[in-house]
């Protein structure tokens, strides 16, 4: 389990504050556990995939709550960032799109499309330019190719437009 950061100019982290980084850091770990693991998942199948797809959505789904609970104190204590926040919705619309794979059933692919539009609204990955990280830019284009198949494969023309055009614009500014 990855250990709880406290941020050094806030007030002293109460043991309420460092029970809750702590819980977030477990929650944490255990969704890139789990999303680590659906690589390994064989891509026929029913039984085996639909479980560990649900134990990955339940621990997505508490994580995602959790910080939404939990903001103040994960952004004052342990510095949460917004591409943090970024990073976990791009994640469950990743669980999203993967399961419309498996399923064909398209409620799953608008879920997804609901999941990485959010993070274009909210501006998530927004300031991720600043933080002067090659593997966080990555993240960033990468989410943007996936956000593009999505619209495409919903037919949401102009969107991908737009798109193309912001990822233009970002890879001319990682480049």
């Amino acid at each position: 389990m990855a250990s709880p950061t406290i941020n050094d100019d806030s007030l002293p982290a109460t043991d309420e504050d460092k029970k809750i980084i702590s819980e977030f850091c477990y929650l944490l770990e255990k969704s890139k556990q789990l999303f680590s693991g659906l690589r390994d998942l064989p891509q026929y199948g029913h039984k085996a995939w639909q479980a560990y797809f649900g134990r990955t959505f339940d621990v997505f789904t508490k994580l995602w709550k959790f910080q939404q609970q939990h903001r103040d104190i994960l952004d004052v204590t342990y510095r949460l960032k917004r591409w943090q926040i970024g990073e976990i919705a791009s994640k469950i619309g990743q669980l999203y799109y993967h399961y419309y794979l498996r399923t064909s059933e398209t409620f799953y692919l608008t879920e997804a499309y609901s999941f990485y539009s959010a993070i274009r609204n909210r501006g998530y990955f927004n300031c991720s330019n600043k933080e002067n990280k090659a593997d966080l830019m990555v993240k960033k284009l990468r989410y943007y190719a996936r956000f593009i198949v999505v619209c495409l494969l919903l037919r949401k023309v102009k969107i991908v437009g737009d798109l193309s055009e912001e990822l233009s614009q970002h890879l001319e500014e990682y480049t």
